[in-house]
């Protein structure tokens, strides 16, 4: 779907197209105050991982949220690289605790998190 948007103290400019993935129907809200040296976001579908182990019983439990992400800028450029961004929050809120990954790093934490997922699996077993 085209974008054209209106930032302030400018021309009009049209959205280049979206990637494949970003799930994002419109990428600014009627009437958002857009400057024209903004950028934006392509955002794919999240996965949610909400996480068993709290500090406090009383603590409202981690979520882990993984989203595919790309930054557009300026605003009529083509998406910049895809990014997997993890982001450590609640189930009602989003934190500036977060991380983007290049692809390659998204794989290599998830070799890593498999491999210590198998040593703890393993860790009462005895050989």
């Amino acid at each position: 779907m085209e974008e054209v948007i209106r930032p302030r103290g400018a021309d009009t400019v049209e959205l280049q197209p979206c990637p494949p993935w970003c799930g994002l129907s419109r990428h600014f809200a009627d009437g958002e105050a857009i400057d024209a040296d903004d950028g934006y976001h392509h955002c794919g579908p999240e996965i949610a991982v909400p996480t068993s182990y709290r500090d406090h019983r009383d603590a409202p439990q981690t979520v882990v949220r993984a989203i595919l992400k790309s930054w557009t800028h300026p605003l009529g450029a083509s998406p910049g690289p895809a990014m997997i961004e993890v982001n450590l929050g609640t189930d009602a809120e989003r934190t500036d605790a977060c991380a983007e990954l290049t692809p390659a790093q998204a794989r290599d934490l998830a070799a890593a998190l498999t491999e210590l997922a198998r040593v703890a699996e393993h860790a009462g077993s005895t050989s």
